[in-house]
This record gives structure tokens, C-alpha cells and sequence, in this order.
């Protein structure tokens, strides 16, 4: 085996967790956003709290792995350049996103702040544009492009998922809040 392959087989799992993150990130959403009172958000904090550390994890084993390989193989070709830029983001966003929802679950458990917090749609977009843009990055690898076609792709991409999180965040009708006006009474 080769040096090179090795850092393939990172790589690759590096994807398999941030996969895995997405996956946890998007089930903790669903339940949050659907929770009514802290009771009900408590069993959804742990589910919501592992991408906090599989996030972290896929940025080191993707950057290392991807970084070696630029190096020893490809330089620096447009796709790659704007692959790294994407990842970034979707590590920037992530992390904001990350805190953001944490400090709002504490603040719900804590009943400093309602479960309609949850519910910002802020989250949605951020998470499904961060999806949209993984997606483009593989786009980048199988196919590699030029500059233009690069950007293009990862700015469709961004879009995509913009459009996605306001679409779902638009439509969906989330259960009603404990002690609201047309909330369930206790």
C-alpha cells in the first residue's frame, strides 16, 4: 500500500463522518424542532450534540488526508482550490451553526428560553446548505473542472440549499407550543 492510498482511505472516511455528522445533525433538528416543552427536548440533546464531535473529526481526517494528496499528486488545480474554499465554509458554517444550536438547547433545558427557539429556520437552511455544498465537492472530485465551471458548480450548490431550507422551513407546520395560544394544555 502506498502512502497515497492510505491518505484515499482517510479520506474516504473522513467523508463516511461527515456523512454521519449530517445524519445526526438532521435527526437532532427534526425532534427539536418538533419538541413542545424542555421534557421533550432532553432525549434529542444527545442525538443533536454528536456532531460536535464527528464535525471535528471529518474536518481533520478530510483536510490532512486531502491536503497529502494535493501535495504528492494534483497541485494546485482550480477544482481543488475551490473544494478547499467550499470545505471551509461548510466547517465555518458548521461550527456557527453548532454553538448556536447548543447554547439554544441549554437555554431550552434551562427555561431561560421557549422551544420556539428551536425552530429558527436558520438552522434548516444552514444545515441543507451545508449539505448542498458537500455534494458539489464531490461533483468537483469526479469530474474535476476548470475555474469557472468550479465556482459555478459550489455557488448552484449553496443556492440549492438556500432554496431547500426556506422551501422545508416555509411548509412545514411545526406541533404548537405548551401554553401558547392554541398549544395543548398540560
Amino acid at each position: 500500500m502506498t502512502l497515497y492510498a492510505f491518505a484515499l482511505f482517510v479520506h474516504i472516511v473522513g467523508s463516511l463522518l461527515l456523512t454521519a455528522a449530517f445524519t445526526a445533525e438532521g435527526i437532532g433538528l427534526f425532534h427539536l424542532r418538533r419538541a413542545t416543552t424542555a421534557d421533550s427536548v432532553r432525549p434529542w440533546e444527545g442525538v443533536a450534540s454528536l456532531p460536535r464531535v464527528l464535525g471535528p473529526a471529518s474536518v481533520v481526517t478530510i483536510l490532512a488526508s486531502g491536503l497529502y494528496m494535493l501535495v504528492a499528486s494534483w497541485g494546485w488545480v482550480s477544482w481543488l482550490a475551490v473544494g478547499i474554499f467550499a470545505w471551509v465554509a461548510i466547517a465555518v458554517l458548521g461550527a456557527v451553526n453548532g454553538i448556536r444550536m447548543s447554547l439554544t438547547v441549554r437555554q431550552v433545558l434551562a427555561g431561560t428560553s421557549q422551544s420556539t427557539s428551536l425552530r429558527s429556520r436558520s438552522f434548516v437552511v444552514s444545515w441543507l446548505t451545508r449539505l448542498s455544498i458537500a455534494v458539489g465537492i464531490v461533483f468537483l472530485m469526479t469530474n474535476k473542472p476548470d475555474l469557472g465551471p468550479a465556482l459555478l458548480a459550489i455557488l448552484a450548490a449553496a443556492a440549492i440549499g438556500v432554496a431547500a431550507g426556506v422551501a422545508v422551513t416555509r411548509t412545514e407546520n411545526p406541533a404548537p407550543v405548551v401554553g401558547q395560544p392554541g398549544g395543548a394544555a398540560r
